[in-house]
């Protein structure tokens, strides 16, 4: 690896270890003999905290009684420390994330302290019990004669991660107000929304004034978006937690501060899982363009990972170059020379967290950094007296549990980040501040000017659309893709491929002269009638979908949602794409929004696996699905002009130039620009009058009031696009079809039990039968297992509806599923495995392909593509959500809580792989108290009953999870003392 300038990194590693070293001895500024200097020394500030706040990605606010924020007159251990919140805080209180303005005289940071403390600010009681936004103003007092101002003084919201907006503007922060998205969450209804663990309130992006007043929200996502900072271009850059499905991970977003033009900006798909802290390095320097940012697991590092500087000037992706002049790989790397561990699990050169660059020319970095300890039997060791053994048997995964347990060796040592200043050109690191025993100081901070970013102008919004609470999007062309092809031909089949068309997107070398793939779409051709790949082309309709966020305080929630890695959502409508791949349409704005392009059945491509937004009357424009993020458009230049002479010339010739054929049509009849209930499409381009022009063939599905009375539902239809497995797919099974139905044939006695009664998970039977693969046989017969985070798992085979996401398999869900093939009689991407487990119907059984009508079809395909969630309405009467006040958290903190901890915990972790027979492991404990209270409420269904919970029934029965193998006794035995302690909490809430 080398630097922008050839400079050779290597962190030696006797550095490393006298790091370690001067970590381990503690006492901070009341060491009096180092004497170590830091050339380039400046005044610091960062913040003390108790090791025992469970940090972690997923956790958008952990606290724990004893931080404070602490300045430092230089960046030198000898120098004197000062702690600034003390007479607020108490000893009781926390605080986190510091950020400097930019004339270095103010510092804005998240301060928690409890109402029973006796500390006042401006003749008020200072503390309200939730995280504020506080202000240490240092323009007159010095370092330490500043004044405490406090910004926010909510006693119901936490408002963390502030940043001083240039120009004066105010604030950006953190926080799960949800001031805009809670008014009008889903459905209707006004509530406070769960992340997509239902563990915590989402924390979206705010902004308000320098006095705290006109807070507004600019981003609306399904989980957390974290450490908001501005970009010297004026942009907001933060760390985004992207969660739909079984993509699970955070990458590095931009947006401008008034929530327009929000678009990843590196690390969606990257290696590793989470890039915390990012902020740019000195834009004056050899870094310039460059990130530095942390990277790490979900869960279980104490939110430390490695080092890593991204080239987010020339890269998109660690291997998406801008152009063709950039190597094809190289958009991140590790700048210390020993590696640090970016996953979970043992990381031998220690840990590092929020890196703060220095802009002033030396391209340093103040971070947090802590050595690798564990403990050998109770006493804390260094890593470095570990046997290669030992190191080996404490990365192994695939140990029992059990073994994990016993052994004398644990990962477990408390964090202890102590502040260094790192050279990455010296490779030198230099303790600057080590914390007392039982603490750790983060979030370090340059007391220093830096320039100030220019001022973002808003984006141009259209006051009428505003006004209506819409916004337009218009894509360019859904064949403008990169180069992983995830609108490509990759996705397709022969059964996407009409008589005739060898491919289905016609191809040609691409015209601008930097582009990094080797071909692109043929556009020119795709929307020429007189071209065979006019008829060849499958994007047929475009689908927008609505998330219906989990609602706090709910329990029941992940039991009505079912076997899925998806959260419930609704579908908006559809509109449809034109021969060259355009399409414009008007959504709702402010919503966390999903598209996914269909094919001629009204099946997704590929499962959409990130929220977009838009705000009011803002019109957005993407170049393509899955496009480059660099260069310009495919559909441009003399592509877009180009009319062939077979369009209709009223269309052709009112064609404008720059304009896509979305565009023009929307220009000439703007209520094509509205969202359709159905999936219509009519060809209204191909000039039919010109010998042996044909258009494409029309289509038109509704749920009722087909053409063929015959293809209307018999059954319940959907209202609001909201599916319910129970009330809209289970009548499909059970449908006279005159002589039978298919719980005829598929009932207790087939191996496909479509039957509606209800099994052993609470849910129909046939729900489980067909999102719950069969166990795995070895040759045999018996069931294979594998040890799957220390617990021995059987192995199953692919279920016929295989609800996954881009992560797993990046088609769609309803392409890539077994019952899709079946019902259809079309040969899509489910695979072989799934093909050998559920072979087409034997000669002599009834069509299959045959016996779902049209709407029926487009019923289940939506279902599939939604996520094949239980209930899509967690308000339904039926669901089993139920609202329950009177579980009280302060019970769950010192009775239930420390079970979980010591029974729960090592399995139920972010991250943790499960099997396709506990999706995706969604009971997730992380250590903080009160989103392990939120998620603990959603495995409650019924609270007069604790018994039939599955918070209790699970653990108490042989084996848990399912499909574990060789467990002798449960893990919370009926009668013992603990199942007995979570069953008397539950039981309180009976009276509601």
């Amino acid at each position: 690896m080398s630097t922008p300038a050839g400079r050779s990194i290597a962190l030696v590693a006797a550095a490393t270890a006298a790091a370690a070293a001067l970590v381990a001895c503690g006492g901070g500024s009341r060491s009096s003999t180092d004497t170590v200097t830091v050339e380039g020394d400046v005044p610091i500030a960062y913040v003390m905290r108790s090791s025992q706040v469970r940090m972690a990605p997923t956790n958008g606010a952990p606290t724990a009684p004893g931080g404070d924020l602490m300045v430092r007159e230089r960046s030198s251990p000898s120098a004197r420390e000062h702690n600034i919140t003390r007479r607020i805080t108490q000893g009781q209180g926390d605080v986190s994330d510091p950020e400097v303005s930019y004339d270095g005289k103010k510092i804005v940071f998240s301060l928690r302290c409890p109402r029973t403390n006796t500390a006042t600010i401006d003749g008020q009681p200072a503390c309200t019990g939730r995280w504020n936004i506080w202000e240490y103003d240092m323009s007159e007092g010095g370092l330490t004669g500043g004044r405490l101002r406090r910004i926010t003084h909510s006693d119901q919201d936490d408002d963390v991660d502030p940043v001083y907006l240039p120009a004066g503007r105010g604030f950006v922060f953190s926080s799960n107000r949800q001031t805009k998205s809670r008014l009008d969450q889903a459905l209707g209804r006004s509530y406070y929304a769960l992340d997509e663990y239902e563990r915590e309130r989402v924390f979206h992006l705010h902004t308000m004034k320098a006095d705290g007043s006109d807070i507004q929200q600019i981003t609306f996502n399904q989980s957390h978006d974290r450490n908001p900072v501005v970009r010297p271009n004026g942009d907001i850059l933060f760390s985004r937690w992207e969660h739909l499905g079984d993509r699970n991970r955070f990458a590095i977003f931009r947006v401008k501060p008034d929530g327009t033009d929000m678009f990843v900006l590196y690390g969606a798909h990257s290696p590793g899982n989470s890039f915390l802290h990012p902020r740019d390095m000195d834009p004056r320097g050899p870094y310039a363009g460059f990130l530095a940012t942390t990277l790490m697991p979900l869960q279980g590092t104490d939110e430390g990972g490695a080092l890593v500087f991204v080239d987010a000037a020339n890269y998109s992706e660690y291997n998406t170059p801008a152009n063709n002049t950039v190597p094809a790989q190289g958009g991140q790397r590790q700048v210390t020379a020993q590696e640090l561990n970016q996953e979970r699990g043992l990381s031998l050169y220690g840990r590092v967290t929020t890196p703060y660059p220095l802009w002033d020319g030396t391209d340093r970095v103040l971070l947090a950094y802590r050595p690798c300890e564990v403990t050998r039997r109770g006493e804390v060791v260094p890593c470095s007296t570990l046997t290669r053994a030992e190191i080996e048997r404490l990365s192994d995964r695939e140990r029992p549990l059990e073994q994990m347990q016993a052994d004398e060796l644990q990962d477990d040592v408390p964090p202890n980040y102590a502040i260094y200043m790192f050279d990455p050109a010296k490779q030198t690191w230099r303790i600057v501040a080590a914390p007392p025993p039982g603490y750790m100081y983060t979030d370090p901070i340059a007391l220093q000017p830096r320039p100030e970013p220019h001022a973002a102008d808003p984006t141009n919004v259209d006051p009428a659309l505003a006004a209506q609470g819409l916004a337009l999007i218009e894509v360019r062309s859904v064949y403008d893709t990169d180069g992983l092809g995830r609108m490509g031909e990759m996705m397709l089949t022969d059964a996407d491929r009409p008589p005739g068309c060898t491919r289905a997107i016609a191809l040609r070398a691409p015209t601008e002269p930097t582009d990094t793939r080797a071909q692109v779409a043929d556009l020119v051709r795709i929307k020429d009638p007189a071209d065979p790949a006019y008829h060849c082309a499958p994007a047929r309709f475009v689908r927008a979908t609505k998330a219906i966020p989990p609602p706090s305080g709910a329990t029941g929630v992940r039991e009505a949602i079912g076997e899925t890695d998806f959260e419930q959502q609704q579908i908006l409508g559809y509109a449809p794409i034109e021969p060259d791949g355009s399409f414009k349409l008007l959504v709702p704005a402010d919503i966390p929004l999903a598209l996914a392009v269909l094919d001629a059945q009204g099946r997704a491509f590929q499962t959409h696996a990130n929220w977009i937004q838009v705000r009011p009357g803002e019109r957005r424009t993407c170049d393509g699905c899955h496009s480059p993020r660099r260069g310009g458009a495919l559909n441009s230049g003399a592509m877009v002009d180009t009319m062939p002479a077979a369009l209709r010339p009223a269309l052709a010739g009112a064609h404008q130039p720059g304009e896509t054929m979305a565009s023009t049509r929307t220009r000439l009849d703007p209520d094509v620009l509205n969202l359709l209930a159905d999936l219509s499409y009519t060809d209204v381009w191909a000039d039919t009058s010109r010998p042996g022009i044909t258009a494409r063939p029309s289509i038109e599905v509704r749920y009722t009031g087909n053409a063929d009375a015959q293809d209307d539902l018999a059954t319940p239809v959907p209202v609001n696009g909201v599916i319910n497995y129970p009330e809209h797919i289970q009548p499909l099974w059970e449908r006279d079809r005159g002589s039978n139905t298919c719980v005829s044939c598929h009932n207790e006695n087939a191996r496909l039990d479509l039957r509606g009664t209800l099994g052993g998970s609470g849910r129909l039977v046939s729900y489980d039968e067909l999102l719950i693969g069969d166990p795995l046989l070895d040759a045999s017969g018996a069931p294979v297992t594998r040890i799957r985070d220390g617990v021995p798992m059987l192995e199953r085979q692919v279920p016929l509806v295989n609800a996954s996401s881009s992560a797993m398999n990046t088609a769609g869900i309803a392409r890539k599923s077994r019952l899709t093939e079946i019902l259809w009689g079309q040969q899509l991407l489910a695979g072989n495995a799934a093909r050998t487990a559920y072979p087409d119907p034997p000669a002599g059984a009834p069509d299959h392909a045959s016996m779902l009508n049209a709407a029926e079809k487009r019923l289940l395909a939506e279902w599939m593509d939604l996520g094949a969630q239980y209930y899509n309405d967690p308000f339904h009467p039926s669901s089993g959500v139920r609202t329950v006040t009177s579980l009280s958290l302060e019970t769950f903190r010192a009775q239930v809580y420390p079970i979980l901890r010591n029974s729960c915990i090592a399995c139920h972790q972010a991250g943790l792989e499960a099997g396709p027979n506990f999706r995706g492991n969604r009971y997730v404990l992380t250590g903080d108290v009160e989103g392990d209270f939120n998620v603990t409420l959603t495995m409650i269904n019924d609270t007069c009953n604790a018994a039939a919970n599955p918070l209790l029934a699970r653990p108490s029965n042989v084996p848990h999870p399912s499909g574990a193998t060789g467990q002798a006794s449960a893990v919370l035995p009926p009668g013992g003392t603990a199942y007995a302690a979570i069953a008397n909490w539950i039981a309180t809430g009976c009276r509601n």
